[in-house]
């Protein structure tokens, strides 16, 4: 017998008891599967499953089969024959292939197999799965054969057969919901007359009764009744939901509610660039964007990118819109749209930026829902040195109303002297002499308080300049703030004498003074030497050697912070004392001191629009009755983020008045409803006797 015989004859067993347990648990999975397509979108959908089900079942049962191989028989046989001796694989060997040993072991084993009877390899059943398989599909068929039918109809709530005679009675009810096309839900069926579906749903409602009543309406609170139409033992109605609403079938019925869910417009994140003003860097080529848009039914596939370029400055500025359609990837739900503007296309020039906005739709019909994205901006900073060109000296940009401390000046110093390898010796310089300019601005803002001179060029004595008329000079006692006619004796003005010194400095001169009086003199010496050694770490940072600045600019940031704290004082801060906490009743629960709060409303006047609430709201704490038409005039404008609650529970209290859990529910809903009134100064006390006389007596 040749080896392929020999293998098909052994394993055959095994084949057949395996393809055996794979049908006895795929036979009742398969109809059920069947079963739930055709309840679920009838018979085509059924025939679908049914094919794809026995495809894949034969798929398996060969993938299975495949695997009762050669390999397969000398494990079987070498695991369950003791006699074989590990040598089942010589079985399968060629006999020229072998020596005269293996030969002669091959022999002996074919001998024993022969004369030796055995079981064949053949697997067990497979009890437990096929118990389960046949538990699941019987039960996913009868759930299947139980389903509603398509026409929205649901299984009886109750199940008398036929009532002769009586008062009509609801023996089935089903509201059937079909979403807009545009949200993509699918239609479901309900047996609660009470919901939540999406605004412009289709709403169908299904009811039977036993016996058959001559008229079935839906009566909406607030709104005209909608009649049933009957067709055999059902009534049906349709109606389209715009708005939430409360209704009940008949006017005995019970209060049911439907909730309509409004579709909320897209949202527009915007991830690349992270920020709203972008400035453009100095090789920038292109713009990236990237949007990322979310909607809760869905959106549409393409976005607008509106893009604005300004061109021009001051009151010549033009600008100029184009458009560009983009693609989103994602789903449904979420999508991204991203591009990168060429700014050389645009037209982007110096001085000058680029606006862009993202505006994205979704799919809401028959009107989309439109939103815009914030403003981007890209913009190419101006170029200051060269519109300053022909002015004299360098321009430097400074700070716009501050100047840097000098810890800053400290750290921006430090910092360039580590990148001294990396930076170009002409960068280098010029970053040292920004850093330097800083340090000038520091130097001439303290050397104000010593009285130092700013740049500010004195008039000179020539003869091209006008003499100032004489009724000009004052005196001192004029300049402090005293007036020639103010009734003092100021004496006549003393005449200036020409080439005097003192009148000669008091015209062209300055007055310096250390500190103008503001300072000590000690801590005005501490601020000259800080002043000095910032003059030459200015010097130094000036001329590209920011590592030789470093000492002074230390000693200058030493100088200022000694003077600040030799000006600073100190005064304790004092807190309000507290009483102390009584510390045995902690986790007590004792609430015997802490008074029971009032929860009773302000009064309100006549014309305040919470004046009726709040009379209702006292009256249902009693027997008395309420205005209910007045409460519920008031209750279509009410502030309240549930408006159909209050109206479910006025309605309860309009129905059953005696009813204290009713009136109870209105109470709470009346004062979540109401407006908090503003705060306002409560009235002294007159107070006792003793009081009274001593105001009186202060009066």
């Amino acid at each position: 017998m040749s080896a392929d015989a020999f293998v098909a004859t052994w394993s055959r067993p095994a084949q057949i008891r395996s393809a055996a347990n794979t049908i006895a648990i795929a036979l009742p999975l398969i109809p059920a599967a069947a079963t739930l397509g055709w309840r679920l979108n009838g018979n085509l959908t059924a025939i679908i499953i049914f094919s794809a089900a026995i495809i894949i079942v034969v798929t398996v049962t060969a993938l299975r089969t495949r695997t009762f191989n050669r390999r397969w028989l000398v494990r079987q046989l070498d695991t369950t024959r003791p006699d074989m001796e590990d040598s089942a694989d010589l079985l399968l060997a060629p006999a020229n292939t072998l020596n005269p040993l293996q030969r002669l072991q091959q022999t002996r084993i074919q001998t024993r197999l022969e004369t030796t009877a055995a079981a064949p390899l053949r697997p067990g059943w497979s009890t437990r799965a096929i118990t389960a398989a046949w538990m699941l599909g019987l039960a996913l068929t009868a759930a299947a054969l139980l389903w509603p039918t398509p026409d929205g109809s649901a299984p009886l709530l109750a199940t008398p057969t036929a009532i002769a005679s009586g008062p009509p009675q609801l023996v089935s009810q089903s509201l059937r919901i079909t979403p807009p096309a545009y949200t993509g839900l699918p239609a479901r069926s309900s047996e609660r007359l009470s919901t939540r579906a999406p605004i412009g749903s289709r709403l169908t409602w299904t009811l039977r009764y036993a016996p058959q009543p001559a008229k079935v309406a839906l009566m909406p609170l607030g709104a005209a009744a909608i009649p049933l139409s009957r067709s055999g033992d059902t009534w049906t109605a349709t109606q389209t939901l715009t708005a939430s609403l409360l209704y009940r079938i008949n006017a005995a019925g019970p209060l049911h509610r439907i909730d309509a869910i409004p579709d909320t417009p897209p949202v527009i994140r915007v991830i690349d660039p992270e920020r709203t003003l972008t400035p453009m860097a100095r090789s920038q080529q292109r713009w990236p964007l990237a949007f990322e848009v979310t909607d809760d039914h869905g959106m549409s596939s393409t976005a607008r990118l509106r893009v604005i370029v300004t061109k021009g400055s001051g009151e010549t500025i033009s600008f100029t819109e184009s458009a560009l359609t983009l693609t989103g990837n994602g789903d449904r739900t979420a999508k991204r749209f991203t591009t990168s503007l060429g700014i050389a296309g645009l037209g982007l020039t110096p001085g000058n930026d680029i606006v862009a906005q993202l505006i994205a739709a979704d799919n809401r019909s028959p009107a989309a829902q439109i939103v815009r994205s914030p403003s981007l901006i890209l913009r190419w900073p101006p170029d200051l040195g060269k519109e300053f060109a022909g002015m004299d000296g360098m321009v430097k940009t400074v700070l716009p109303a501050y100047f840097r401390s000098q810890r800053q000046v400290i750290i921006d110093a430090e910092a360039l002297i580590a990148q001294r390898r990396r930076v170009p010796a002409a960068n280098f310089a010029a970053r040292s002499d920004e850093i330097g300019v800083d340090q000038r601005a520091l130097r001439l803002r303290y050397g104000q308080l010593l009285g130092d001179e700013t740049s500010e060029a004195p008039t000179l004595p020539t003869s091209n300049i006008p003499e100032k008329p004489k009724t000009e000079a004052k005196t001192p006692a004029l300049e402090a703030g005293h007036a020639a006619d103010d009734g003092h004796d100021h004496g006549a003005p003393k005449a200036k004498v020409f080439g005097n010194a003192m009148d000669v400095l008091a015209d062209y001169g300055h007055a310096h003074t250390e500190a103008a009086g503001l300072l000590d003199p000690e801590n005005a010496r501490l601020l000259r030497q800080a002043v000095d050694a910032m003059w030459q770490s200015e010097l130094n940072l000036r001329q590209g050697t920011p590592k030789k600045a470093l000492p002074f600019a230390y000693v200058a940031l030493r100088l200022v912070k000694q003077i600040q704290q030799a000006e600073r004082i100190y005064l304790s801060r004092t807190a309000p004392e507290q009483p102390p906490i009584d510390l045995t009743r902690r986790l007590t629960g004792d609430r015997k001191t802490l008074g029971t709060p009032s929860f009773t409303p302000p009064p309100r006047q006549s014309g305040d629009a919470d004046a009726i609430p709040a009379a209702a709201w006292r009256t249902l704490a009693g027997p008395g009755d309420v205005q209910i038409g007045a409460l519920q005039r008031w209750a279509t404008t009410a502030r309240t983020a549930d408006r159909l609650a209050l109206a479910a529970a006025i309605d309860a209290v309009v129905r059953d008045p005696q009813c204290q859990p009713c009136r109870q529910t209105l109470r709470g809903a009346l004062w979540a409803a109401m407006a908090t009134p503003p705060a306002q100064v409560p009235r002294r006390a007159a107070g006792d006797a003793i009081g009274r006389r001593y105001l009186e007596a202060l009066r």
